[in-house]
């Protein structure tokens, strides 16, 4: 039988357990990493002092504690893992595959089309020799038309091809999203940081060429932030941050939609998927959302108001441009009196 100082000894390694597998787990479609950290973390303070876990009692004695419940927490959060990563994995594996699938279709396709093309032109030149001036013309007008065909064709076929692997690499959902650890999570707000938003307007962009929906970039800051902290002190500004930042989350609730703290009081937002009409809308909801919350703090009632900027990705805008529009329309909206929404001009080119 284990001595008391080896029985703790063996809690003190269980409870160690649990809050590294809550500390480095993954961050899933059906999974979120945050979420399970505190629910282990809870575990292991269950295990080692008996305090209350998810779905238990406060127990003293270490034979009074849920290692049952324990057992049915860990087994189901671990087989729902596996599923969701053996899933995520035949996803990237099927997209890789097509990828292959549609470049040999390109390279086969094209080599024909260049065949054809080439035969055209062969014969256009054999009957150019022979032909007389009125036949001429119409010899040409007629190979122009059918290479004209020919590169319309390729054009639909490379247009239809990447549609196709554009809605195969959508399935991967949030496994292609920046990784919710530690390196890209604001301590403050709990939002993403200023190094995974670069991270993923690059992708956001990549993405946006690939699929029709476009994307959309919002960038909000705080009217009259410094007033706050000078009046009220920097817990209160603080306290502002964090309600502001639950505000924007709760106000973009999609599984694609990307909130991070771009810097001070400055918090951006992107999404993919949403059209010219509805991103204006969708701003402006935010807008008053922010305007409508009483933050309270130190038995005080803050209320802080926003102004957000808004750009439309442009095709084959770069993504510094791209921020640097938002940022204009942010800036128009200060200028204009803050608490209100301003749209980047938008011009669809190529």
């Amino acid at each position: 039988m284990a001595s008391s100082g080896e029985v703790d000894l063996l809690v003190d390694a269980l409870a160690g357990v649990l809050r590294e597998f809550g500390r480095h787990s993954f961050d899933l479609e059906r999974q979120d990493a945050r979420k399970t950290q505190t629910a282990f973390d809870a575990w292991a303070q269950h295990v080692a002092t008996g305090a209350e876990a998810p779905g238990t009692k406060p127990a003293a004695r270490l034979e009074q504690r849920n290692f049952a419940g324990l057992r049915s927490a860990f087994t189901t959060h671990r087989k729902a893992e596996h599923v969701e990563m053996t899933q995520a994995q035949e996803a990237l594996r099927e997209v890789v595959w097509a990828f292959i699938a549609g470049l040999n279709r390109v390279v086969i396709d094209d080599a024909s089309d260049d065949a054809n093309v080439g035969q055209t032109l062969a014969g256009l030149t054999e009957k150019l020799q022979t032909a007389g001036a009125p036949d001429i013309r119409q010899l040409a007008l007629d190979a122009v038309k059918e290479v004209q065909a020919v590169l319309g064709q390729r054009r639909e076929r490379q247009a239809k091809q990447v549609s196709e692997l554009a809605q195969k690499l959508e399935t991967l959902g949030s496994q292609l999203e920046v990784a919710r650890r530690e390196s890209t999570i604001d301590a403050l707000t709990q939002l993403f940081n200023r190094r995974a938003f670069d991270d993923q307007l690059q992708r956001t962009s990549e993405f946006a060429a690939l699929r029709a929906g476009g994307a959309t970039l919002m960038l909000i800051d705080l009217d009259s932030f410094k007033a706050v902290n000078d009046s009220l002190g920097h817990p209160a500004g603080d306290a502002v941050l964090r309600s502001v930042a639950a505000t924007v989350v709760r106000s973009f609730g999609r599984k694609g939609d990307f909130v991070a703290r771009y810097g001070g009081e400055e918090l951006a937002v992107l999404l993919r998927e949403v059209s010219a009409i509805d991103a204006p809308k969708l701003a402006e909801r935010l807008r008053q959302n922010i305007a409508d919350s009483k933050i309270t703090h130190d038995g005080k009632v803050i209320q802080v108001t926003a102004s957000i900027g808004v750009a439309l990705w442009r095709m084959r805008e770069a993504p510094a441009a791209w921020v640097s529009r938002a940022d204009a329309a942010l800036y128009l909206a200060k200028e204009k009196g803050r608490n209100r929404v301003e749209v980047a001009d938008f011009t669809r080119s190529g």
